[in-house]
């Protein structure tokens, strides 16, 4: 909070000082956020958003932690699909916005595509990674007691996982918002995108951070609802940073 408040007094300052047109005061900018928010286009724009992520987001996750899971373990999956994930985790993928608009046409399914395309590659390298990362000594002694492939998976592989596997999710979390911002400015102009690429094109800077001020308040609100779940689902991490303490 003492961050935000050193942030925003120098905001506010820069802006008095008239610094650049496109830093109004901030004032002017809370100003325009008791306007902007309460308007029905905005409500509107929010709505369809959040849905558009709602849906996309989980299914990313789904698949990512699925496929993940399956390449730590198994090196024929690895082998057969490491090239396509590390192709698209490099690759600028603006650049396949237009391929997804002639696959699925300009509405919505083109904008969970995208919202999935920015997510499911870095959930799966997360849970590679941390599946990889499990003490192999600890799956051999479940092996030891007798314990199956399934038993292992869940009993012993995953929950050693977890830590990392949930920090991918946060991070994808945060890549999702992204994703549905690029995807309605490019696609179709509809929701927070679109009217942050209205707002921007007429000009109306205070009404623009108003728009952008809410993306980030949303994208910061859903990371750290993922770091309450992970000291829900590893309280023993806590435990561990306090005793360090």
């Amino acid at each position: 909070m003492m961050s935000l408040a050193v942030g925003f007094a120098l905001w506010e300052a820069a802006g008095q000082l008239e610094v650049s047109r496109a830093l109004p005061p901030f004032t002017a900018v809370v100003e325009a956020i008791f306007d902007v928010w309460g308007r029905e286009q905005f409500q509107d724009a929010m709505l369809s958003s959040l849905k558009s992520v709602a849906i996309g987001f989980p299914l990313a996750v789904a698949g990512g932690l699925i496929l993940g899971l399956l390449m730590g373990r198994f090196r024929v999956i690895e082998w057969m699909f490491e090239i396509y994930v590390n192709v698209f985790l490099s690759m600028p993928l603006v650049a396949l916005v237009p391929v997804i608009v002639l696959i699925f046409g300009i509405d919505r399914s083109s904008i969970i595509a995208v919202i999935l395309i920015y997510t499911f590659f870095v959930v799966v390298v997360n849970t590679f990674t941390a599946v990889r990362a499990v003490d192999p000594t600890l799956v051999e002694m479940g092996r030891a007691f007798g314990a199956n492939e399934f038993q292992r998976l869940t009993r012993i592989v995953l929950p050693a996982a977890l830590p990392l596997t949930l920090v991918g999710i946060r991070i994808a979390a945060g890549r999702a918002i992204k994703g549905v911002i690029i995807a309605e400015q490019i696609i179709g102009l509809v929701g927070l995108g679109g009217l942050v690429q209205r707002y921007g094109g007429a000009f109306l800077v205070e009404d623009l951070y108003a728009v952008i001020l809410f993306i980030g308040l949303v994208g910061m609100l859903s990371m750290e609802s993922v770091r309450v779940g992970e000291a829900r689902l590893l309280p023993w991490l806590k435990a561990q940073e306090l005793s360090a303490t």
